[in-house]
């Protein structure tokens, strides 16, 4: 039995990096004072450390699923939109988690736009690779094993 870990992998960054930008943002809206003075524990560093970790993962097990992926040619260039987008991800979001390290995973002080900008972009980008997978799956079946039928799902009666 095939376990295809690559689509179970690839939501903990999605959600993780989406709740480090909804927590950075509010934060620094509603409770400046209070984001700056938080430490490493006290702020989102170890959501986008967990974050890394995943898009590490997720990328590792995405390289080993495009090995066998249907060989269509509009699979083939939603994989490389696909993967592209998550090596823009891994990239700005270690730069992020290096960032916040560097400041021993307080908020940046200086350029606070700059990193709210930045973590808004590896969100977007994020959210597109995202959607490009969802493409990959649910309009072209990439990752869908046709030997798992309907036959083995119990049909409801009518």
């Amino acid at each position: 039995m095939h376990l295809e870990l690559h689509p179970v992998l690839a939501h903990f960054p999605v959600a993780l990096v989406v709740v480090a930008l909804l927590f950075d943002w509010g934060r620094w809206i509603f409770a400046r004072g209070r984001l700056l003075e938080a430490e490493f524990w006290g702020g989102t560093t170890p959501l986008l450390v967990a974050a890394l970790i995943g898009v590490g993962l997720s990328v590792a097990t995405g390289l080993i699923a495009e090995e066998s992926a249907p060989k269509s040619e509009i699979v083939g260039e939603l994989i490389e939109a696909h993967e592209t987008a998550a090596f823009v991800v891994a990239g700005g979001l270690a730069l992020l988690t290096f960032w916040r390290i560097a400041v021993r995973g307080r908020f940046p002080r200086k350029w606070p736009f700059l990193y709210l900008a930045l973590l808004m972009v590896v969100a977007v980008v994020l959210g597109y690779g995202a959607y490009l997978g969802g493409v990959m799956v649910y309009s072209h079946g990439a990752g869908v094993s046709l030997g798992l039928q309907s036959a083995h799902i119990p049909q409801a009666q009518m």
